[in-house]
């Protein structure tokens, strides 16, 4: 029995706790949070149960019978966390992204090999039906090889932004640019697994949609990858649209659009067929995830997002915001 720890108590960290509570090789041990949000933590103790309510993080890592921490914190507050437990000699499932920064990512990179720990970044979107059936009709070779890729993420903040907890999404000075470390990681990371690294990016941002925000609302990104193939992200965090994170793959035997598929050369087929399954951007995975972590931590292999995958979606967003700002194309760095 593993027995886990979560950090943080907002919407991600209550389904993350939900998760553990209904996995037969998991235990809850401990939910730590902050003073503010100590009454939120009780009342997810009263629904799925944990042996320990905290308001320290110290005395969470000093307990020795917690085995897996489970980060579920603000983004700028991950890799002083995560470093912290990997030293701890704890393994580490950190949410998405795995960092704010290239350069934190590079520490947690540098811990999770000091420590010899696993690390697992939460890019829940990877356990998913459809992407998983999108991966395998890449990989089985369906496809072809990747000459277009393209996502998107648009999500609606702006009901979010007055609600309690998310003051710290406005923090430009430690968060960064959040619709793009936090949200265009979901699309960049789908991208990187399926038609390999980017290793170049020009991208334009505006901000529209939500004037008093001191990020871009809108980002529209051109992707150059290693293998030669070219892609789009578009970012939106405020336009008046359902939240839909769609994603398209246009290979040299065949594409697919959501859940769309065309393969070519296929005598009397010259329209789309459509799968059985379809993308919920509102889908979450926890258990999938969970799952696969414990399984990897058993069987002493990496899993399939480890620290230096995290930290490579990461890097695309920096570059991303680095083209914004200096207003030319930027290099992706990957030497983690």
């Amino acid at each position: 029995m593993n027995a886990i720890a979560v950090i943080g108590t907002g919407y991600i960290g209550g389904e993350h706790i939900k998760a553990i509570s209904a996995h037969l090789n998991a235990h809850l041990r401990t939910i730590c949070t902050t003073p503010r949000s100590e009454h939120i933590a009780r009342d997810l103790q009263a629904t799925y149960g944990t042996d320990k309510i905290s308001t320290e993080y110290e005395n969470v890592l000093s307990d020795s019978e917690i085995d897996i921490i489970y980060l579920c914190t603000p983004n700028s507050q991950h890799v002083d966390q995560a470093v912290a437990a990997l030293d701890a000699g704890k393994h580490v499932f950190v949410e998405k992204p795995l960092a704010v920064t290239v350069e934190d990512c590079q520490k947690i990179v540098d811990a999770a090999k000091r420590s010899g720990r696993q690390v697992m970044v939460g890019h829940g979107a990877r356990f998913s039906n459809i992407f998983e059936t999108i991966y395998h009709l890449v990989h089985n070779g369906t496809l072809g090889e990747a000459c277009f890729v393209e996502g998107d993420y648009i999500h609606d903040l702006k009901p979010f932004l007055p609600l309690p907890g998310h003051d710290w999404w406005m923090d430009t000075e430690k968060e960064g640019q959040l619709p793009i470390i936090g949200g265009a990681c979901h699309p960049l990371d789908l991208m990187r697994w399926l038609a390999g690294e980017i290793v170049e990016v020009s991208a334009y941002g505006v901000n529209k949609n939500i004037p008093d925000a001191p990020w871009y609302d809108t980002v529209i990104s051109n992707l150059k990858f290693e293998s030669g193939a070219l892609g789009k992200c578009l970012v939106s965090c405020g336009a008046e649209i359902p939240y839909n994170l769609n994603f398209s793959y246009h290979g040299t035997r065949g594409s697919i659009h959501n859940n769309k598929l065309f393969i070519g050369g296929m005598p009397h087929v010259e329209e789309w067929s459509e799968l059985p399954i379809e993308i919920h951007a509102e889908d979450h995975t926890c258990l999938q995830e969970l799952d696969h972590f414990l399984s990897c931590i058993e069987r002493g292999v990496k899993p399939l997002i480890d620290e230096i995958d995290g930290a490579r979606s990461v890097a695309v967003c920096c570059a991303i915001i680095e083209s914004i700002e200096n207003n030319r194309p930027a290099t992706v760095f990957l030497d983690f």
